[in-house]
């Protein structure tokens, strides 16, 4: 029984009457007449028994009435659905990303896209970047927001920001007033770092190769705010990418750049074979608002640089505000 049957049968239970069926849905009592025909066929039972020139509905056919009443109903709520996807107005997006980026800048994002379309649900999933890669490959995610290079033929990949490494120290710290340092100037420090299965680690530990400094890394850390948070107390210098520092600076630190230089980028990525959403290309361009207001402080004759999407470049001070 398909649905314009099952339309024709719960008008003709609805109203009484053949005649009064056919006016409403606007056609001849024929083709009426021909959909419960039809509808019978398709059952296997009698649906109507003719009684003194009276169409007579079966037990069978008044049972049927409430499940053909929540089948209009589940449609019309499907078709209310539909107009609001192609409004813009309703659905779903899901972002993942690792910590330290969800914390700061997605989050935020998801406030504002709440505000803007709250009949969205968004869902946001905190992982390590190689799962978030994995999560948007899958389909589990609509897109990504990672901080070292996915090499996936099957994602693209675009660049939001991109900043030089760091070292971090405490203000009171003996090397808090050198313009730039280098491997060497970290030899005997103790030396916090991310683990070595991110870009940013990798590139450290091969920098003190090829400076012949043979050395462990004292604390190896997974998420920028631990770090932040282990020179903060005094425990060590921290060699990490900028971002986490720019957008949260903490007045007890200093940012100094690290030599030699290497650049760390916020991307965004997504499916190659998979189209975006209108809503998933909307918090997406949120998260980006968030990371050029976020970043993009007003520069104070700093010697840490950020370059965001577009070519535009933040210098971002080096040294936090005093309290």
């Amino acid at each position: 029984m398909n649905l314009r049957q099952l339309e024709v049968l719960g008008a003709v239970l609805r109203t009484g009457s053949l005649s009064a069926a056919a006016r409403s849905l606007g056609v001849s009592q024929p083709a009426v007449t021909k959909s419960i025909r039809l509808a019978e066929q398709a059952a296997g039972f009698v649906l109507f028994r003719r009684v003194h020139n009276r169409y007579v509905p079966s037990g069978e056919a008044l049972a049927l009435l409430p499940e053909i009443e929540r089948i209009q109903s589940g449609l019309s709520s499907l078709q209310l659905f539909i107009g609001k996807l192609r409004d813009s107005t309703a659905g779903s997006v899901t972002v993942a990303a690792p910590g330290s980026i969800s914390h700061e800048f997605v989050t935020p994002a998801i406030v504002q896209f709440a505000k803007k379309w709250p009949s969205f649900q968004i869902r946001s999933q905190v992982l390590p970047a190689v799962r978030v890669a994995e999560l948007v490959l899958d389909g589990q995610a609509d897109f990504g927001i990672v901080n070292q290079a996915t090499d996936n033929p099957y994602l693209l990949s675009e660049v939001l920001c991109e900043g030089d490494t760091i070292c971090l120290v405490r203000r009171d710290h003996p090397l808090s007033k050198r313009a730039a340092l280098s491997v060497p100037d970290l030899a005997d420090q103790p030396l916090i770092c991310y683990s070595e299965d991110t870009a940013n680690g990798v590139l450290v530990r091969r920098a003190l190769r090829e400076a012949g400094v043979m050395r462990r890394i004292d604390f190896v850390v997974n998420q920028s705010q631990q770090a932040l948070d282990l020179v903060q107390q005094g425990v060590g210098v921290a060699v990490i990418d900028p971002f986490l520092w720019a957008a949260v600076p903490r007045s007890g630190l200093i940012a100094i750049p690290f030599s030699p230089s290497y650049s760390n980028r916020i991307r965004v990525i997504r499916a190659r074979e998979r189209p975006r959403s209108r809503p998933a290309s909307r918090l997406e361009q949120l998260i980006h608002q968030t990371l050029r207001e976020r970043i993009a402080v007003p520069s104070q004759g700093g010697r840490v640089q950020i370059t965001m999407r577009g070519g535009k470049t933040v210098r971002v001070t080096p040294r936090s505000p005093t309290k």
